[in-house]
């Protein structure tokens, strides 16, 4: 059985450098729940995705390199050079677990975040009540 990277297990918030186990990809709060739900409605496995509730954005961890070519509207991949602070599994705070580290993959895969992001952009805000 593969070890959960060092950063699943943080015992306080941490300042960490994306690049090397993770990449990130960086959109709003509200659409960052939408294309959590689109996820889970297509059934794909889900990774990390962390809520950060003062500057309402939303964090999707994926696999390095995924910076390094991602290009979709509405958002911003953070790579080599970019740093995040994570808190740990459970944490309470500003920054909040939307899919813990500890549950699911390690990841989000790029190809189905796209998918999730682009139909989550269709929807209408009065719509996703």
């Amino acid at each position: 059985m593969q070890s959960r990277p060092a950063w699943t297990r943080l015992r306080e918030p941490k300042l960490l450098a994306a690049g090397a186990d993770w990449d990130a990809v960086c959109v709003s709060a509200d659409m960052g729940a939408r294309a959590v739900r689109e996820l889970e409605a297509r059934g794909v496995p889900v990774g990390p995705v962390l809520h950060d509730m003062c500057s309402e954005r939303a964090y999707f961890l994926t696999p390095p390199g995924t910076a390094r070519d991602w290009q979709h509207n509405g958002t911003r991949a953070l790579g080599p050079g970019s740093w995040v602070v994570l808190p740990p599994p459970g944490w309470e705070g500003l920054l909040r677990w939307v899919n813990e580290p500890s549950n699911g993959p390690a990841h989000t895969a790029t190809d189905d975040l796209a998918a999730a992001l682009t139909a989550a952009a269709g929807v209408n805000e009065c719509d996703s009540d």
